[in-house]
């Protein structure tokens, strides 16, 4: 359930007292975690790496791509300090910019260089959830 590389009890705890919270008191939180961590999930391809070629992105790649370095570097400075509630905040903002992006763009394109890129810029997406805690088993 939990992120890989979490060994001390009482991390483990924290960060499944805060899963609770956020399930429980914050759903609307919870629901922005579940859904935007669910609509990258399935369609990338973790085959592919995260490394994209930020000449094919067009605005509203961009735009995911900025927010995905953002919350990138605010879920590790909140698991630094033990803020877990701070992490899970930071990645529930992913969910704007990735509905932007599947609203507008094709992430299937028949252009196989494009098609790859969206699919990288997916793979990023969803492991900067990986520290936090495997979403895909918690939305249920």
């Amino acid at each position: 359930m939990l992120a890989s590389g979490v060994f001390e009890p009482v991390d483990m705890l924290a960060r499944c007292e805060t899963l609770m919270t956020a399930r429980n008191k914050e759903p609307e939180l919870f629901e922005d975690l579940a859904v935007a961590y669910a609509r990258a999930n399935n369609l990338r391809d973790a085959a592919l790496g995260c490394d994209i070629d930020k000449t094919l992105l067009g605005e509203p790649e961009i735009a995911l791509d900025n927010a995905i370095d953002k919350v990138a570097e605010g879920v590790k400075s909140a698991l630094a300090k033990g803020q877990y509630n701070h992490a899970l905040e930071f990645l529930a903002s992913l969910r704007a910019p990735i509905d932007t992006f599947f609203e507008e763009v094709m992430i299937m394109d028949k252009d196989e260089k494009l098609r790859t890129n969206r699919l990288r810029l997916l793979n990023r997406f969803v492991a900067v959830f990986k520290d936090v805690a495997d979403f895909g088993k918690l939305a249920g």
